[in-house]
């Protein structure tokens, strides 16, 4: 999918206008941009030394958003609570969705550490490209590795299995480690979407007749390679059969979800739409 879009990721420090002014210099294709802020700079504090800086950041944010307006470049302050991590990955998540194919740079030379560590943490899995002043004075480029989570998941079967291990697999807030899956049963859930590798720029149906010919049938093998690959890649887990159990489960991982989130694209079933809109 070629690039749609720029968006610009910056974390809000109190130089935030002269960095934000100087990312044109360096990407001049600018189309939309995403401040991300700590919420504490919100909270105002009785302490003149401990309001200060935060007031500082505060008026920064503003600057930044005016010179934005003035250049008829959309700007968001997306005001970040804790826990940071999952946080920054939900807004990530909504962003991506909501501009699909766009080149993502990231900015991370201000803001709080939590803020930086979470942002550089996620910014591969939307092909990002990071800056941070390391040294707190020269803005130097952060080498990451190749990750993309969309090449592996154009076989849309991954897409979802994937799907069917976030959805079954949650604990409906009971605990963080989602819930073991059958084998079976994400066997039996995928066979009617199923998509043979050759045919796969064809929308699969919702269901099927008895008449489907054999030769489009999702096989035990198959699905078994498709397993393999999930849980080599580290997007899913294998649970072996224990004295309480007669077959093989799966979970996903947080890695897996990542992928699901940054990977998949609702257009490969009603199923992946649903559960990447539950995210």
């Amino acid at each position: 999918m070629p690039n749609i879009g720029h968006i610009h990721i910056i974390t809000a420090g109190d130089k935030l206008p002269s960095t934000y002014t100087a990312s044109f210099r360096d990407y001049p294709d600018i189309t939309r941009t995403y401040v991300f802020t700590d919420n504490t700079i919100y909270y105002k504090h009785a302490d003149p030394e401990i309001e200060k800086p935060r007031l500082a950041i505060r008026h920064a944010v503003s600057a930044a958003k005016d010179t934005s307006t003035s250049i008829g470049i959309s700007f968001t302050n997306e005001v970040i609570s804790a826990p940071v991590y999952s946080s920054i990955r939900d807004a990530l998540t909504r962003i991506r969705r909501e501009h699909p194919g766009a080149r993502y740079t990231f900015d991370l030379s201000g803001g709080s550490k939590a803020l930086s560590l979470a942002l550089l943490a996620i910014a591969p899995w939307v092909n990002g490209e990071v800056r941070a002043a390391f040294d707190e004075k020269i803005l130097t480029p952060v080498p990451l590795p190749g990750h993309s989570p969309t090449a592996f998941l154009a076989n849309p079967n991954y897409q979802t299995i994937l799907a069917l291990l976030v959805k079954y697999g949650r604990n409906e807030g009971k605990s963080t480690i989602p819930a073991p899956v059958s084998r079976q049963y994400l066997y039996d859930q995928l066979w009617p979407l199923y998509v043979m590798a050759r045919k796969r720029n064809v929308p699969p149906a919702a269901t099927y007749k008895k008449g489907r010919k054999a030769a489009d049938e999702l096989t035990q093998g198959t699905f078994s390679g498709f397993m393999s690959a999930l849980v080599d890649t580290g997007f899913a887990e294998e649970i072996r059969p224990g004295e309480a159990r007669r077959e093989k489960s799966y979970r996903i991982t947080e890695k897996g979800e990542m992928a699901f989130r940054f990977g998949s694209d609702p257009a490969t079933n009603t199923l992946v739409k649903t559960v990447l809109e539950s995210l």
